[in-house]
């Protein structure tokens, strides 16, 4: 779960610095260069929710568990 929102984290500061590469070295313009990043940015986007998901889910399970261990 963790290493899934890693993934994306990285993936999301590897396509800022490409991006910033695009604008600063060879003169892309921003609007173009984010215009053909959206896909990207949005499949990331979507890899970090899910990530984020099961992080929560997880968290959840197990606080619930030490509940139910202290209720034993």
């Amino acid at each position: 779960m963790s290493t899934a929102f890693g993934i994306a984290t990285l993936g999301l500061v590897a396509g800022i610095c490409y991006d910033l590469y695009l604008v600063s070295v060879r003169h892309v313009q921003l609007e173009n260069a984010l215009g053909t990043s959206i896909a990207y940015n949005k499949i990331l986007g979507g890899v970090g929710i899910l990530g984020m998901t099961f992080f929560f889910a997880f968290l959840l399970s197990a606080i619930a568990d030490k509940r139910q261990d202290k209720h034993r």
